[in-house]
């Protein structure tokens, strides 16, 4: 895909949010969201409200794996106009525990993004994982 100068922003917004995602970097994290974002994480609530809210899953989301961090984002896309994005793609989060076991799992995303006052900010977030209707379990699997 080409990347036009507007998608070379966005795609700096989504590079700054996951280099803080990387480090653990809670306020980083939270700098580039909207102050009413509104997301529907994996993990916990059906959804989250605000960026305080959603500062707090993050910060609890931080404590559910205590090893390395992995988040790799692939197959990102990325269509906008001068001030709304729509950004898609999968990625593998997880950790590698202490005792060097990983956990991790692939999940997949879309973000949604507008510009405000010049600068881009993620105003809706969505983290889900396929699952399994007949077992109710989650499919973490790059394949399912």
């Amino acid at each position: 895909m080409d990347i036009e100068p507007v998608d070379t922003d966005v795609r700096a917004l989504i590079d700054a949010w996951l280099d803080a995602v990387r480090v653990r970097d809670v306020p980083r994290i939270m700098a580039c969201y909207a102050p009413d974002v509104r997301a529907f994480d994996a993990v916990g609530k059906l959804q989250f409200r605000g960026r305080d809210a959603y500062g707090e899953h993050w910060q609890a989301c931080m404590t559910m794996c205590n090893g390395t961090m992995i988040f790799e984002i692939d197959e990102l896309e990325i269509a906008a106009d001068a001030s709304l994005a729509l950004v898609h793609y999968v990625c593998r989060c997880g950790a590698v525990m202490e005792d060097g076991e990983e956990k991790s799992g692939w999940m997949r995303a879309t973000v949604a993004c507008s510009k405000a006052s010049g600068r881009w900010l993620i105003t809706h977030d969505h983290f889900s994982a396929p699952f399994d209707p007949e077992t109710c379990n989650a499919l973490f699997d790059r394949n399912a």
